[in-house]
């Protein structure tokens, strides 16, 4: 949990003495730039049968001398409330100095599993599935820093039609050489080509899936070790977008056991057959098929006894998916909660993909561009960028900038838009330096530590606080309220959006308040509210995946 002076929640408290029924959902921030929080006197107003001036003037009864309380005014229906910014930037600048960051954490002793990625290992990871990765891994971070104990999980298939097929390629066209990815893409490429006009491809993939399903553990092994190459692949790719998996399931493992056998009896009672193929029936009377006709598992069977394993050992449940896997999920749910009674608390957070404008990708057509390519992209166009706005640097340093913007402007364009949304990637709004983008808040950052780097010293003070400071100060107070939001409704993108508004307070105080020649006592207070900007764009940054840099 998140350890901060917490003014909602001091305000609720306090009205409630006036009005017992007040609830904390009636407090919140301000979004017309007129107060700090809104107190809404709807619910209230009704229940009681009292106007606004009449909840004012009751609540101005408790209120009103508070340390904390500048002032307070009616607006319509609502109260607008101002926090005393002196006694906001006093808790900014005591828990930066003494604690080393706002706000505090306490860790939670909740653990908690974020599946995201999972994507099939038969080729490299590509633009179209970058979205599910990064969004996983800032709800991970998000969470982390609330204080939860978080573990990324991917859930490696080696066990579908897709990797059958993926091996079958690589030994009717490669049997004998040594597996490498582009090695075994070509051949996965190939083999879907031919697989119209030659049936005996079908014939044998038919036949790798029996012999897999019987417990074949020797075709296991070497179909794993196929799908490591391009899991490997996969996590390399990861790794230079800042995304790290903690822990890998196989889809194998649950084969070997015997437990798809357990799960599939478990479900006796309401078990019903077609050809074969077993099902049960979901609320809506359609089918869910658990076992194929020719007894081989699926899906969605070995999908259930993965969550039954994160079910021993996590309290939170959490499962990032495209939103083409939407109806896959509502019926994991119904079974998990309502057939099997798991009591883990489980979310489902979906995401629409990630296109360039050339459209839909495909690894088996061949036509996908992968992570490596849009990265490598990217850092052609951010180094032309970065070489026009310092001709100054040396050509090793103007590289090393140019990872770092290409980087995180990958991320921060794809994080900030809402998961629901889709996305097309555009380098002119990745990298504009002047826009809603990373370059725009790395250039901040570089700007607030040269700040600091020329100017003097002094004690901050708390007093006679400016317009921009304040409008300042209450955004970097807002921070922890942001990671709950996000923490939440498992949404990154709020604080993306966040951080744009902190840049953007910071960049109006850096034009209207000048920290070096400023008196000894407006520097020292400025000085210290720079720090304390430095300090949370570093901590957000760290949620979003953004490389930080002194110079730019």
């Amino acid at each position: 949990m998140l350890l901060f002076e917490d003014y909602r929640k001091k305000i609720t408290d306090d009205i409630k003495i006036a009005y017992p029924d007040v609830e904390e959902s009636d407090v919140g921030f301000d979004r017309t730039g007129h107060a700090d929080f809104t107190f809404r006197t709807f619910r209230i107003a009704k229940s009681t049968g009292r106007k606004a001036e009449q909840i004012l003037s009751d609540i101005s009864a408790v209120l009103s001398g508070k340390p904390y309380i500048e002032s307070m005014a009616i607006d319509g229906p609502y109260i607008n409330i101002k926090i005393n910014p002196s006694v906001m930037f006093r808790e900014l600048d005591e828990s930066v100095e003494l604690k080393g960051q706002f706000p505090d954490t306490f860790q939670d002793p909740e653990r908690v599993s974020v599946e995201h990625t999972s994507t099939n290992p038969t080729g490299p990871l590509h633009v179209g599935r970058l979205r599910n990765a990064l969004l996983g891994d800032s709800i991970a971070r998000i969470l982390g820093r609330y204080g939860y104990r978080v573990t990324t999980q991917y859930f490696v298939n080696d066990s579908g039609r897709q990797i059958m097929a993926l091996y079958e390629a690589y030994r009717r066209y490669n049997s004998g050489k040594k597996p490498d990815m582009e090695t075994i893409l070509s051949s996965y490429q190939r083999i879907y080509g031919e697989m119209e006009n030659d049936p005996t491809i079908e014939l044998a993939i038919k036949d790798l899936m029996n012999r897999y399903e019987n417990g074949d553990a020797e075709l296991m092994d070497r179909i794993k070790s196929i799908a490591s190459v391009a899991l490997d692949n996969i996590n390399t790719s990861l790794k230079k977008m800042g995304v790290k998996m903690d822990d890998y399931t196989w889809e194998s493992d649950f084969i070997r056991t015997g437990e798809l056998v357990e799960i599939v009896d478990s479900f006796s009672e309401m078990l019903k057959e077609e050809d074969g193929a077993k099902y049960i029936l979901n609320p809506s009377n359609e089918k869910i098929f658990l076992r194929r006709g020719n007894g081989t598992s699926l899906y969605f069977t070995r999908d259930i006894a993965y969550h039954k394993y994160k079910a021993r050992t996590y309290d939170w449940i959490i499962d990032i998916l495209g939103e083409d896997h939407k109806g896959h999920a509502k019926n994991l749910e119904f079974v998990l909660k309502n057939l099997m009674e798991m009591p883990n608390h489980i979310d489902f957070v979906f995401n629409a993909y990630v296109s360039l404008e050339t459209g839909k990708m495909s690894t088996r057509k061949g036509n996908a561009v992968t992570i490596d390519e849009l990265l490598e992209r990217t850092q052609e166009e951010a180094l032309k960028i970065v070489s026009e706005k310092r001709p100054d640097l040396p050509r090793g340093k103007l590289e090393s900038i140019s990872a770092s913007v290409a980087k995180s402007s990958i991320r921060f364009n794809i994080i900030r838009i809402n998961a629901n949304k889709q996305v097309v990637f555009r380098w002119s709004e990745a990298l504009n330096f002047e826009g809603d983008s990373a370059p725009y808040i790395m250039y901040s950052y570089a700007r607030a530590c040269g700040i600091l780097k020329h100017a003097g010293s002094g004690k901050p003070n708390y007093d006679n606080i400016v317009a921009q400071e304040r409008d300042l100060i209450v955004t970097m107070y807002q921070y922890p309220y942001r990671i709950m939001e996000a923490k939440n409704s498992l949404r990154p993108d709020i604080i993306a959006n966040y951080t744009l508004d902190l840049v953007k307070k910071f960049n109006d105080f850096y034009r209207e308040c000048p920290v070096a020649s400023s008196d000894a006592r407006t520097m020292g207070k400025r000085i210290r509210l720079v720090e304390i900007y430095k300090s949370i764009i570093e901590d957000v940054s760290k949620l979003l995946g953004i490389d930080l840099l002194e110079e730019m």
